[in-house]
This record gives structure tokens, sequence and C-alpha cells, in this order.
């Protein structure tokens, strides 16, 4: 159970930090989707029902900030973690270009399936793709800090990472 507030909280600050961004005034393209690295850092570290289970309530928290109120980010998100839980078992995001890189693809591909699963699509200009890619870009740069503290936790705390220590990198 303190598992999952802590998540809830750090989704509920992530996504007040980024509305915080937008209406400071800064552009889509320089605002970080710091949720996406939460569901990074839960496919690594909770490999479990628990996991897929707060990735839904992370896509709901991100869904309610965006006015939406049930769906695509939820839908979204639990399919970047169904995916990033599959490949978890072969990648290890210990090093940072590899985290980068990771979170690159993670973004990219939550937003193609949000705007795929959204009822209003994106107009269909060049503006839509370079959002994406610029956000793509500045999440993965924050994102090996990020990811560094919250696998530690995560793999202090979970029962999955304990027989995975010993296995080598395919990174």
């Amino acid at each position: 159970m303190k598992k999952a507030i802590f998540y809830l909280l750090l989704g509920v600050l992530a996504s007040v930090v980024q509305g915080s961004l937008l209406h400071m005034g800064m552009p889509v393209a320089v605002v970080p989707q710091l949720i996406v690295v939460l569901i990074i850092a839960l496919a690594f570290t909770e490999v479990s029902t628990f996991g897929c289970v707060m990735a839904f309530s992370l896509g709901l928290v991100m869904d309610f900030s965006s006015a939406v109120l049930v769906g695509p980010w939820a839908g979204a998100l639990v399919l970047v973690f169904g995916t990033l839980a599959v490949l978890s078992q072969r990648l290890f995001i210990e090093s940072g270009i590899a985290a980068m890189v990771i979170t690159f693809l993670a973004v990219v591909g939550a937003n193609i399936l949000f705007s795929l699963f959204g009822t209003e699509y994106p107009s269909m200009t060049w503006e839509y793709p370079k959002q994406i890619l610029g956000q793509a870009m500045v999440t993965a740069l924050v994102a090996p800090f990020l990811l560094g503290k919250l696998t530690k936790r995560g793999r202090r705390h979970s029962s999955v990472a304990h027989g995975r220590r010993q296995a080598l990198s395919a990174v």
C-alpha cells in the first residue's frame, strides 16, 4: 500500500510540474513527460500485476490532468509498461545511454498510442511530430538521473529484482 501511495504521489507531482511548466508559457516540445519516466521505473522494478495497475493509475492521473476523463493515456501507458516489462528481462537501464534511448522510444511510443487511442486526432502538420520529438529528447535528457533514483529505491523494495542482480546486461 505504501508503494502505491508513493507512486501515485509521484505521479501527481509529475503532473503538477508538467502543468506548471506549460502554464508558465514553456513550449510543449521542451516540457518533459515525467510520468513516462515513472512508468519506465515501474517496468524495470515491478514486473507484476502491481506494476500494471500502477501504470493504469498513473495513466488516469495523466488523463485527468489533460482534461480527458478516462482513456487514451491510461491505455497508452499500460501498453508501454507491458512492452518494457517484457523487455526488462533482457535490457537494463543502469547505463545512462541505455536509459536515454529507452526513455526516448517510450515517450514517442506513448504519444503515438495516445494519438491513436484518442478521439481527437492532432492535425497532420509538422507541429505535432516536432512536439513529440522535442518532449522525447528533453525527457531522455532528465531520465538517467531520475531513473537512477527511482530504480535504486525500487530494487531495494522489490522481490522481482533480487534474482536479476546477478544477470549480465544485454545492452
